[in-house]
């Protein structure tokens, strides 16, 4: 097991770093670049201009500029164009206004993906595995923002509640159990709308699967022993059929800052997804690429915890 580590993380760091090169240049190549950014200032002389680049090293050559772009980043003295702020800070700052939305969101899709999943499997063709095709299939097709816009419209006027923001705006302190509450409240409309189209995508994963498991050899044996439908079920078939999703549980990890951005633009989320979005518009490039590295960082952690994952539950991948 110590070989294919150290294989599979010596692949990931090189992974990494071609990813690092890319997106470097990618922004750098692309047209409005750091080195012609110009502050929208129609005062801005020329030499004022050239100060700005170098006061931020815009003025070097590119491979000079990745080089102490990324020596900064993980030294923490990176700073943000918009506000000379360190860009770390802020970042992790604002992953933890993330983390909820994160967590709920996923814990809200593994609950009621698999049994949406192994019902409809086991009801197949009957009337509730249709409708629950029709509303999954409704889920994938309809955008996110165009269902948190009907959400919104929804619950204001039903319940004439404040659902933007992280709390509600203006609201006087009362103690610790309002504010929790509150900010629970304003948790509870983000989250299923972010782990609609997760529950909607990864059930039909789970029907699929145990479709395919429940019409194989050791099912129909276990069911000719005489044991219970839920064992047979859980015990053999979902258990055999659980080894694709190892995969996709890998995968969920750097959703915490791509599949965020709509969600917290919309409802004004003050998390790492809004960040991004807000450093784009403000052509905020270390932030934008510090971001960049980061999804990309845990995207190699998860496909890194996915394979080990794999090798665990399926004893043939070590061979």
């Amino acid at each position: 097991m110590l070989p294919f580590l150290v294989r599979a993380c010596w692949r990931k760091l090189w992974t990494l770093f071609l990813i690092s090169i890319v997106s470097f240049l990618v922004v750098h190549l692309a047209p409005g670049a750091p080195s012609q950014i110009d502050p929208m200032n129609p005062r801005f002389t020329k030499e004022q201009l050239q100060r700005y680049r170098a006061a931020f090293e815009l003025d070097k050559p590119l491979h000079v500029q990745y080089a102490r772009f990324y020596a900064r980043l993980f030294t923490g003295q990176l700073r943000a164009f918009k506000d000379n702020q360190p860009v770390l800070p802020k970042i992790v700052a604002r992953a933890w206004n993330s983390l909820p939305l994160f967590a709920v969101g996923t814990i809200l899709v593994w609950c009621f993906a698999f049994p949406l999943g192994i019902a409809s499997a086991v009801r197949r063709d009957s009337w509730f595995d249709r409708v629950t095709t029709v509303v999954v299939f409704a889920l994938i097709s309809i955008p996110g923002f165009y269902l948190s816009y009907l959400a919104i419209i929804f619950v204001v006027r039903t319940f004439q509640v404040d659902v933007i923001g992280i709390e509600t705006f203006g609201r006087a302190p009362s103690g610790w159990w309002s504010a929790a509450m509150d900010r629970t409240w304003h948790l509870v409309l983000p989250s299923v709308l972010g782990a609609a189209a997760g529950i909607a995508v990864l059930s039909r994963y789970v029907r699929s699967q145990m479709l395919e498991v429940i019409s194989s050899d050791y099912v129909r044996t276990a069911r000719a022993k005489g044991l219970p439908e839920d064992g047979v079920l859980y015990r053999h078939a979902l258990r055999n059929g659980l080894l694709p999703f190892v995969t996709m549980l890998g995968l969920l990890i750097p959703g915490l800052i791509g599949g965020s951005v709509i969600f917290e633009t919309i409802f004004a989320w003050p998390g790492i997804g809004r960040l991004g979005y807000e450093a784009i518009l403000a052509r905020d490039y270390p932030v934008v690429i510090a971001l960049n590295f980061i999804a990309a960082l845990l995207t190699v952690i998860g496909t890194l915890l996915s394979d080990v994952l794999y090798m665990l539950a399926d004893p043939r991948i070590r061979l």
